[in-house]
């Protein structure tokens, strides 16, 4: 793989060299300026479509552009030359950051009709660069996963393919549910109650321990009820969020609304708030930022669960307060970002 911080370092000397800002190369390139921001910190490579483009604008080689001479140089060498064809799917992967995704799944269409499969490796190596409705279908498609296995590809999967392949280890026989851990964090509550229940009724109480830290309070008391498990072993479950007054919440157990204004409880008392933000509705995140960032918390970790909208309120709110707003600039189009520069420029 490539090593993104030191492209990221060499685009930067090289446009810097040429006197550039990073809105001159933006415009240059035909890309946005949140492009060549993510490019110079690292953050995504370009396409390899546009590299020859880059190289010449820039007066450096592509060679020079990398850093070095590498498998993953020659392969982007001979996409470069259109020579797709020449490029196995394994290879395609090595370079994923620098393909669209097109790219790729035309890639798979074609070892598909060649092979009639693809190994769950390689579908796990691909996984971060495809669209994910074709990695679902694909995914459904692959028999007897070792849970060990899915859990690499879990991320990359909507939650019903999980569990449609949860319930195909359901009815099998050779299903190993030691590893089921690995994939609970990213299960819905439905596959979840049925795998406990299959290890309730088939005597596997101690991989429910395991399991038990994804369980809704509710259901877990439900289970709990025709289970006996040891007492140590449960001491270790941690699932609950303390509210302050001793009692024991469970966030899936309430409703959006509801964890919204416990959330901003735990905000007066001054406690870490990242538990709530996966169980709230996005314009409560937006509220929720604003105050946790007058509170002076740091609010990086609400940046990916909060609207366009809101992400924009909170970086004008940041620039009034004297805060840094870089980390914001991801989330952000164009022209807000000039009109947040405009705002600077004016102080």
């Amino acid at each position: 793989m490539f090593d993104m911080k030191k492209v990221a370092g060499n685009i930067k000397t090289a446009r810097m060299k040429k006197n550039m800002t990073q809105m001159n190369l933006a415009d240059e390139m035909g890309v946005s300026y949140q492009a060549i921001s993510n490019w110079e910190r690292g953050n995504s490579m370009p396409d390899i479509a546009k590299l020859p483009e880059l190289c010449n604008i820039l007066g450096i080689s592509f060679e020079e552009l990398v850093g070095e001479r590498s498998e993953e140089t020659e392969i982007a060498e001979r996409l470069m030359e259109k020579k797709e064809a020449e490029v196995s799917l394994e290879e395609m992967a090595k370079v994923g950051p620098m393909m669209k995704p097109d790219v790729i799944e035309t890639k798979v269409e074609e070892t598909l009709k060649k092979k009639g499969k693809i190994s769950f490796a390689t579908m796990v190596s691909i996984a971060p660069f495809m669209d994910k409705e074709t990695l679902d279908k694909m995914a459904e498609e692959v028999a007897d996963i070792n849970f060990g296995q899915l859990c690499a590809l879990a991320p990359f999967l909507d939650k019903s393919t999980l569990d449609k392949i949860v319930d195909r280890s359901l009815q099998s026989t050779k299903t190993d549910w030691n590893n089921v851990v690995a994939v609970a964090p990213f299960l819905s509550k439905s596959a979840l109650k049925k795998i406990a229940d299959y290890l309730v009724e088939n005597g596997q109480s101690s991989i429910l321990v395991a399991v038990a830290p994804f369980l809704g309070g509710t259901m877990l008391r439900d289970i709990m009820q025709d289970v006996e498990m040891d007492a140590s072993a449960m001491e270790n479950v941690h699932i609950r969020i303390e509210n302050g007054s001793g009692d024991e919440i469970d966030l899936d157990d309430l409703e959006e609304d509801e964890v919204a204004e416990r959330a901003g409880q735990a905000l007066e008392r001054g406690e870490d708030l990242r538990d709530y933000l996966d169980y709230m509705d996005e314009a409560d995140v937006d509220v929720l930022a604003i105050k946790a960032l007058e509170a002076g918390y740091d609010v990086r970790d609400f940046l990916d669960y909060m609207t366009e909208d809101g992400v924009e309120k909170l970086a004008f709110k940041a620039m009034e307060l004297g805060a840094d707003i870089e980390d914001y600039l991801d989330y952000l189009d164009e022209d807000v970002i000039k009109r947040l520069l405009l705002r600077a420029m004016k102080k």
